[in-house]
């Protein structure tokens, strides 16, 4: 089934690509003139090209595509061909891959998809000039976007993202146009941390019929919850309450109904038609083992998820945050190869594709370990997405691939902990790039 499956996901990707290549014109900046004629790097190969970038120069690049032949486009051909395709027919790429992707491999957990959604900056080229990604810092300033993005934690694989400028950024606005464009029917359960903590967020997410598990500043902060009356305990309740933007007797003189919202505070559902706005929600306060507490917002019920339960599911939200180091450092996210805002956005989708088609190949792979082992062994990720890149380029034997991505594997330890330490993370310069 194994060797099969990884067949079966090239196919699936080589039939996204004919799809989009029938609809090309669609998305082209000159719809009758591009991708038409007979070129060297036509347009599956423009498309394969990108999708297996590693951190190296274009004319590498290039030249490893087409495994060093005279025959190989030059780098004024990819350039050209690089910016006639927008954003969104790589986003079109994206979205029909990852829904295909389904009918091969699906893991819902307890009939539910387990969604968690975060955002990462990564620094671009820099530009003074754009307003949207140009942060002034230090004497020279930078250039970084902030991709928000939607992960499906049992599959290990992104279902949706949207980028931001770093300056611009507004991550609970990214997560209500993510929410109101989900397309699948499968129940879910959403997980975010303290950003994303918002009325809005929560209507959003009610409208959707999805469920949500969402952290919130504690009861003795700034937050929403210090508004209420709760114990500065642990505790699992419910709030009830009317959201309003109106200063009237009865809604300042009865807090315990209704919470007025400052004009600055955003709620889609209010307007001059809809004046009120009925939310519920749970709260579930959890004791630490440091002797802290956390508060999670949710809709789930208390019958069929526990507060225990809660606690589990919203551990296993931070494997978004693993996968983010993965998508920039092992697929090679931060290395770019554009300045252009198009092009980052182009090469963006190009990644999460090559990250998903990985992601869906090693959760086939067997780990077969010797009994007396002293760590539990996973596949090597930055190895597997090495022969993977090689397997879509050669369509080498599906057998031999798989076992040569079992072969290579890394001890879990799950028991080491480091502190957090941030550095500043400079944009890789065109200059300097691997050969």
């Amino acid at each position: 089934m194994t060797q099969n499956f990884l067949a079966d996901l090239k196919t699936t990707l080589e039939n996204c690509i004919a799809e989009l290549d029938e609809l090309h014109f669609m998305f082209c900046q000159n719809p009758e003139a591009d991708f038409t004629g007979n070129r060297k790097l036509s347009f599956h190969d423009y498309i394969q090209f990108m999708v297996q970038m590693q951190s190296k120069s274009v004319s590498n690049e290039i030249l490893d595509f087409f495994e060093h032949s005279l025959a190989a486009p030059a780098k004024s051909s990819f350039t050209q061909q690089h910016f006639k395709l927008q954003p969104e027919g790589w986003s079109f790429l994206f979205h029909i891959f990852v829904e295909q992707c389904r009918e091969l491999s699906d893991q819902p957990y307890h009939g539910y998809r387990l969604l968690a959604c975060d955002g990462s900056d990564v620094n671009i080229a820099r530009d003074p000039e754009d307003e949207r990604t140009f942060i002034h810092e230090s004497e020279k300033g930078y250039n970084a976007i902030h991709v928000n993005a939607l992960y499906d934690i049992m599959n290990h694989t992104y279902c949706d993202f949207l980028v931001q400028g770093k300056k611009k950024l507004h991550e609970r606005a990214a997560l209500n146009t993510i929410t109101d464009r989900y397309p699948d029917s499968v129940p879910a359960i959403l997980m975010a941390d303290r950003g994303y903590e918002s009325f809005n967020v929560f209507a959003h997410l009610i409208q959707k019929n999805m469920k949500f598990i969402i952290r919130m500043k504690d009861i003795n902060s700034n937050g929403i919850l210090s508004a209420y009356d709760l114990p500065d305990s642990q505790f699992d309740t419910h709030i009830k309450t009317t959201l309003t933007r109106r200063h009237t007797k009865e809604t300042l003189g009865d807090p315990n109904t209704y919470t007025i919202l400052q004009q600055t505070t955003d709620l889609d559902f209010l307007d001059e038609n809809c004046t009120y706005y009925d939310i519920e929600f749970r709260i579930v306060r959890i004791l630490l083992d440091n002797g802290t507490y956390i508060c999670i917002a949710t809709n789930l019920s208390e019958e069929d998820f526990p507060l225990e339960e809660i606690k589990k599911l919203y551990r296993m939200r931070w494997s978004e945050e693993t996968s983010f180091r993965e998508l920039k450092y092992t697929i090679g996210l931060v290395n770019w190869h554009s300045s252009k805002y198009d092009g980052i956005l182009q090469e963006l989708n190009a990644r999460m594709i090559l990250y998903n088609f990985c992601e869906f190949v090693t959760a086939q792979a067997v780990v077969r370990t010797r009994d007396n082992t002293k760590h539990i062994y996973k596949i090597n990720f930055a190895t597997a997405v090495n022969i993977c890149r090689a397997y879509l380029k050669h369509s080498s034997d599906e057998i031999e691939t798989m076992l040569l991505i079992q072969k290579h594997l890394t001890p879990v330890r799950s028991n080491r902990k480091y502190p957090i330490r941030l550095r500043p993370k400079r944009n890789r310069d065109f200059m300097y790039r691997a050969a």
